[in-house]
């Protein structure tokens, strides 16, 4: 299902559900935000671990549209549990069979310290490579080069609060706790100890004779934080966002503010279905909870775009972006 233009090149896009998809083009890939582990909201206040029979249906939704060998590096948000928690999983059965590094904020290494081993870097984006939006002099930011043929900027960005004032497990990291207590991917924690961190989004570009650029946004972020660079947008447009449904409406003009401000050809809507449950089908799906769809749309409707400009996939759901 094309979501741009026909043309003769073509970026494959697999959905997985929450922050997590998979972006592939000529046999490479990145990934974002590995969770499938859904918790029950009851379990929130106790102890979480990550879920065999859930790994095992998102290995075949997965692997139904591409290898695990595609996979070059991740990138990781912000450390919220459902976010990052299912990584430690696939690092211990080394599932990505080439993925090399892991990019994410200073926390991931530390909340990940007992999987050093597994043969692939954890590696923590310094200020040096973040653009920082919020800072009008930061010329400082650097493009990270996955490979030849991908490259990723990372963008300062926060995390919107998930009731209208409060944000959840946005306390310090207890990095000693994750040492005494995930030293198995099946290990159980406490899912408030998954502290946040810095929020990223992220810039990525697949390079070639026309180049694609994909911008993502897996947390819902105030103005201007998340936002990418104007002389990046002005050297090249942003062919795709994939931005945040879930928690949309405790943000002010989100997600008006960002797309008016970087103007996509396409958005495709993200995170929008209910984590707090396992769907029993693929067609099993409900809209996250606490999230106010009317407002959401009455903000979209504002925008004036027509209805197939928007995309909001189900999980297991593949795109071919022809371009």
């Amino acid at each position: 299902m094309p979501i741009l233009k026909e043309g003769k090149r073509e970026l494959n896009l697999v959905y997985l559900g929450s922050g997590n998809l998979v972006l592939e083009q000529n046999g490479e890939a990145v990934l974002t935000d590995p969770f499938f582990s859904n918790q029950k909201l009851l379990n929130l206040p106790g102890k979480i671990k990550s879920s065999s029979r859930q790994y095992n249906s998102w290995k075949t939704n997965y692997e139904y549209f591409l290898s695990p060998s595609v996979v070059k590096a991740g990138l990781v948000s912000h450390t919220h549990y459902d976010h990052a928690m299912d990584l430690p999983l696939l690092l211990e059965n080394r599932y990505f069979t080439n993925l090399n590094v892991v990019y994410g904020n200073s926390y991931l290494p530390q909340i990940l310290q007992n999987f050093r081993e597994e043969g692939v870097r954890l590696a923590e984006l310094t200020s040096d490579e973040v653009f920082d939006p919020g800072s009008k002099s930061d010329k400082s930011y650097n493009w990270i080069s996955v490979t030849p043929r991908i490259r990723f900027l990372p963008i300062l960005s926060n995390h919107a609060p998930h009731t209208k004032k409060k944000l959840f497990m946005d306390k310090p990291l207890n990095a000693d706790y994750f040492d005494d207590h995930l030293i198995y991917s099946n290990s159980k924690t406490k899912a408030f100890k998954w502290s946040t961190g810095e929020t990223y989004s992220f810039l990525i570009d697949f390079i070639d004779a026309d180049t694609l650029r994909v911008f993502i946004q897996t947390s819902a972020s105030r103005h201007p934080y998340g936002f990418p660079p104007d002389e990046e947008l002005h050297k090249k447009a942003v062919d795709l966002a994939i931005l945040c449904y879930a928690s949309a409406p405790n943000v002010d003009q989100y997600p008006n503010a960002l797309i008016n401000q970087i103007q996509p050809k396409k958005v495709m809507f993200v995170h929008w279905e209910d984590f707090f449950r396992t769907p029993k089908s693929f067609d099993d799906q409900r809209l996250v909870r606490g999230t106010k769809p009317k407002k959401v749309r009455q903000r979209i409707d504002l925008l004036g775009k027509p209805k197939d400009y928007f995309i909001m996939p189900k999980p297991g759901t593949r795109f071919k972006v022809k371009y």
